[in-house]
């Protein structure tokens, strides 16, 4: 299966202010509204985050495990207003089954993501070893083959102001390939507020079920 890389802008021309950004740049890449959306009736485990990059000036100053586990929260929630309760295990429901299988799993958190933190070459989107088992594990507790990581989420900007980006790898963990990923913003903003989790959170789920 080819991989596709697609980086998605943080905004767009002002005289353009009626269409989604987010959902614009997608169809621009020749991406559909929701890539995602085959997987929709299909068993995926979503994990929690795995790094957190902070920016500066406006946007530094954000706690690394507070905003990841926020942003896990937030996800969770949206993924389950999306439908999508029941068919995929949210990082919330991921985090559960890991605790009451402590034995078997590594901590979600912390999965040895370091290698596929910058993303993957497409030429070689194979994961190897620590990380391949870790991934196998956790969607073997959800009866699962597919696997989303939220990578990387960053804080960009400086004293202008800047936004929010996750960095996500659709994994068939059966297979040990990346199949599939994204850089996706959330729009620019003066400065850093919790609303724009929000909005990336939301514009994760919004791949799998367009809005």
């Amino acid at each position: 299966m080819m991989l596709l890389f697609v980086t998605v802008a943080a905004c767009l021309p002002a005289q353009q202010p009626a269409q989604n950004p987010v959902k614009q740049e997608l169809q621009q890449a020749g991406v559909p509204t929701a890539p995602l959306a085959q997987y929709s009736s299909v068993k995926v485990a979503v994990v929690p985050v795995q790094f957190y990059k902070e920016g500066a000036g406006a946007f530094a100053g954000q706690p690394s495990q507070a905003i990841r586990a926020a942003f896990d929260s937030l996800l969770s929630e949206q993924l389950e207003e999306h439908g999508l309760k029941g068919m995929w295990a949210t990082p919330a429901d991921v985090q559960r089954t890991s605790k009451r299988n402590a034995m078997y799993t590594a901590d979600p958190r912390n999965l040895g993501a370091y290698p596929v933190r910058n993303g993957v070459n497409p030429k070689k989107p194979v994961i190897v070893d620590p990380l391949a088992s870790n991934l196998r594990r956790v969607v073997a507790l959800h009866d699962a083959r597919y696997l989303l990581m939220p990578v990387e989420l960053r804080a960009e900007g400086g004293k202008d102001g800047g936004h929010l980006a996750v960095r996500l790898l659709l994994v068939d963990a059966r297979l040990n390939t990346v199949l599939w990923q994204v850089d996706l913003p959330s729009d620019r903003a003066a400065t850093y507020s919790p609303a724009l989790l929000q909005q990336l959170a939301t514009r994760v789920a919004d791949l799998v079920v367009a809005p």
